[in-house]
């Protein structure tokens, strides 16, 4: 497939708070239509904040997905990309910088909203690079992560021992030494709720 395409002095215009909403409800409307468009626009603004960011071994798009006016844009692009797209998106840029995405108080819902929609091979990926750090979100904070990851194993089943697995693994973060206003549900994997007596 073809590259994300970068467009020149794009980036700025991004950054306007006008211009990053009215591209969320482009996108929101183009993926409700199924239209052909919304694949060329979330290329191209994956193209245009691909520009973005300084010039060391971290992807521009990792630091985009820091950025909270960026990171909103990036979300909803990922939620409308089809599953190669997705796939291209993980492998260029997100795959080995997994560990810092999940702990970050902003790019961490980048990572939930890429496990809402990714395919199996991509959830497996994010499942090997990032299961056995799974404490590292919690100790910050960022139960949502883990939540999302099992919300992706429920969709794909061949992947729900491995995910469990990596939950039973982090009992002994910090984060579980606190209360916390929530509580993981298991029944993800169950295949019937199991009745009230």
């Amino acid at each position: 497939s073809p590259k994300f395409p970068k467009f020149p002095n794009s980036a700025a215009l991004l950054s306007l708070p006008c211009a990053s909403l009215s591209l969320q409800g482009a996108l929101s409307a183009l993926r409700r239509s199924q239209s052909p468009a919304c694949a060329r626009l979330c290329r191209a603004l994956i193209g245009c904040l691909g520009q973005t960011g300084p010039a060391h071994q971290q992807s521009p798009l990792v630091t985009s997905l820091q950025d909270p006016a960026h990171s909103r844009l990036l979300e909803a692009a990922m939620m409308a990309m089809d599953p190669p797209a997705l796939r291209e998106f993980f492998r260029d840029h997100l795959r080995g910088h997994l560990r810092g995405v999940a702990s970050h108080r902003v790019a961490n819902h980048g990572l939930q909203r890429l496990l809402d929609h990714a395919p199996e091979d991509v959830v497996g990926e994010v499942l090997s690079e990032l299961g056995p750090a799974l404490s590292e979100p919690l100790a910050r904070g960022h139960p949502g992560v883990l939540i999302a990851l099992l919300g992706a194993a429920r969709r794909h089943p061949r992947l729900q021992g491995e995910a469990l697995r990596c939950l039973f693994q982090v009992g002994h973060a910090p984060f579980w030494d606190k209360p916390h206003p929530f509580v993981i549900n298991h029944a993800p994997f169950c295949d019937k709720p199991r009745p009230v007596l």
